[in-house]
């Protein structure tokens, strides 16, 4: 466990696991569509811890946010084959939702495995164990929730790790994203990542997934200048974002997908801020154009000397900012209501 951060629970340790955030440096909208997109691990992750015992039957989850509050306290049940949720707030009622239907597939995935090679502790399943003495998990995230660092992903992630069921299989059945999160989530570390064709990864009627490419990087930061991540105090819905981009005209999405591809793997060794700057312009222009709205530079950077640039859907969540002028950047930056700044490097894990 990263930081031995969980707090101390009574029962006995049953599971443990921590996995990284991430940031999505170049790629958005279009990887849905096949282009590679360039995904960056984060320092920052979730952890999440199972232990045994609650009540016989029920499995009781708490989600604790990066101030180690619990954001999420709900109690599910199985009934007649499907999951049951209650104890919840209004204020969480689609966090647990979404959760009890992540719990729904991944039950569903852990059947179809047989007795022989479902998961569990010394023999037996977690499904015996759930209804014999009940499960209690928490989780913990190291970073702000409105961040946009991947706290779903890095939960789905767990739960598959802990389930042993195929995390890729689950995210599709969950998720209308791309993937690449996941992945950086299960590789632990910055990656290129590809659909095959743009196709999803699977769907419910196939019982193998397909194979996302994926290839691990050692990320370095572009030298000759300043790089930071802002928080402007707001959240992206990245699902609405997705299916308002899968009604856009194919022809031109599928026009974007070499450009951008290109764009990526030329992001992925930039050695300088001042080619990253001209990679930038381009990758937004190309998304202006398709998306039909106007890239974070155009409708929040004027003034500043550099570029800000949207990681993943369009608006909210954490941005990049990058300046070949740091102290003037960073000047600017602070006088920006609301906005809070932090160095790239302190929340992104890059090599020396």
């Amino acid at each position: 466990m990263k930081d031995g951060s969980l707090s101390s629970i009574h029962g006995d340790l049953l599971f443990q696991q921590w996995v990284p955030g991430k940031i999505l440096l170049s790629g958005e909208y279009v990887v849905l569509d096949g282009a590679t997109a360039l995904g960056l691990a984060s320092r920052m992750g979730q952890s999440m811890a199972v232990f045994r015992g609650s009540q016989p039957g029920c499995l009781r989850w708490t989600a604790l946010d990066h101030h180690h509050s619990p954001w999420l306290q709900a109690n599910y049940r199985i009934v007649d084959g499907q999951w049951a949720v209650d104890g919840i707030s209004a204020a969480a009622s689609e966090s647990a939702g979404m959760l009890k239907n992540w719990l729904q597939a991944a039950w569903t995935l852990m059947a179809g495995l047989g007795e022989s090679s479902a998961s569990g502790i010394g023999g037996t399943s977690w499904n015996d164990i759930l209804h014999q003495e009940g499960l209690t998990v928490q989780t913990q995230l190291d970073f702000a929730r409105t961040w946009g660092l991947g706290s779903s992903s890095t939960a789905l992630a767990l739960l598959a790790q802990w389930l042993g069921v195929d995390a890729r299989h689950l995210y599709a059945l969950t998720t209308n994203g791309s993937g690449y999160d996941l992945e950086v989530a299960l590789q632990n570390s910055s990656i290129l990542y590809r659909l095959p064709e743009g196709r999803p990864i699977t769907n419910s009627h196939s019982p193998a997934p397909l194979e996302p490419i994926v290839q691990p990087i050692p990320y370095r930061s572009p030298q000759g200048g300043c790089l930071w991540l802002v928080d402007p105090g707001g959240k992206q819905i990245s699902a609405k974002e997705i299916v308002r981009y899968r009604n856009l005209d194919t022809n031109q999405r599928m026009a974007c997908v070499e450009e951008i591809s290109s764009l990526s793997i030329a992001l992925a060794t930039c050695p300088d801020v001042t080619m990253m700057l001209d990679y930038f312009v381009r990758h937004d222009a190309i998304l202006e154009n398709l998306l039909g709205q106007p890239c974070l530079q155009r409708s929040a950077g004027n003034g500043f000397p550099g570029r800000l640039k949207s990681l993943g859907a369009w608006g909210g969540d954490l941005f990049l900012a990058v300046s070949p002028s740091p102290e003037d950047a960073l000047h600017w930056l602070e006088n920006q209501a609301n906005w809070s700044i932090y160095p790239f490097e302190q929340l992104i894990r890059c090599e020396p």
